[in-house]
């Protein structure tokens, strides 16, 4: 999924990276660059936003764009797993038929926008599970440790950290069952969704700060070191700020939340 450019990340609609017919009518000459694309390395086909028109979202369209000499794809190393495949594309006139074009002209924004209920809800899902194994590790650790003679959990300031963060996985976990639910009866296309969805992530990823940060309080120099028996909660705290840029902001999905609020308030509502 090619979407995110230098210029361009939660601003869909800012893209610059152009598509435009050759004199044949017949293809398709896309030009321009993307960033931070996930699996780009091993990719042989990239689902490409482009512009095929003026600006704004009206102007952008999406296009099956195929590997090529014309798509060259340099690796970008960031703080997760190398095993992503993160690239940096740059588009040099490469050449793609019109049939691989989705839908029509200017229809691109709707496509971009269908996907990311579910992407984010996916991303909600994947996080939860890695921020409930970290509390899981926490916890044991506080189980066992000794310190001045007895438990680290017997400290009432180490119980109040694991009580933040049993408290905050539970509240947001029940939270997404919710949300979950509503996509099974709804669809995840439901325009009552997507301000819960947003808000959902938004939450998710600032109960993975709180959690991250407690457990390596917690654990102490365990807790950031990559082998031992500190390795899951420090590779945890070392990614998990990630999913707060990804598929979305922080601060775009809790305007969105807000906004969809706003839109959807009554207007006879007086206190």
């Amino acid at each position: 999924l090619s979407i995110t450019e230098a210029y361009a990340g939660s601003d869909v609609a800012a893209i610059r990276t152009t598509a435009k017919k050759d004199a044949s009518g017949e293809n398709y000459v896309v030009a321009g660059t993307k960033k931070w694309i996930t699996a780009g390395q091993y990719s042989d086909w990239f689902v490409t936003a482009v512009r095929t028109g003026g600006k704004n979202a009206a102007g952008v369209s999406m296009i099956l764009v195929p590997k090529s000499d014309q798509v060259i794809c340099s690796k970008i190393k960031t703080k997760y797993s190398s095993a992503a495949g993160t690239v940096f594309i740059a588009y040099e006139d490469a050449v793609v038929p019109t049939k691989c074009l989705f839908g029509k002209e200017g229809k691109g924004f709707q496509i971009i926008m269908s996907n990311f209920n579910h992407e984010r809800w996916m991303i909600c899902v994947v996080n939860l599970a890695r921020a409930r194994k970290c509390t899981e590790e926490t916890f044991k650790w506080a189980m066992q440790r000794k310190i001045f003679g007895t438990k680290l959990v017997e400290q009432a300031v180490i119980r109040e950290k694991l009580a933040q963060m049993f408290s905050a996985l539970e509240t947001v976990t029940a939270l997404q069952y919710e949300v979950t639910y509503s996509m099974c009866q709804k669809g995840s296309q439901s325009p009552l969704l997507g301000g819960r969805i947003a808000l959902l992530k938004y939450t998710v990823t600032r109960v993975c700060h709180l959690i991250a940060d407690n457990a390596v309080q917690i654990l102490g120099g365990r807790g950031v070191t990559r082998t031992g028996m500190g390795r899951i909660v420090e590779c945890f705290h070392r990614v998990y700020k990630i999913p707060a840029v990804y598929g979305g902001s922080e601060e775009i999905l809790a305007d969105l939340a807000v906004r969809m609020a706003i839109k959807a308030f009554p207007a006879e509502a007086k206190l």
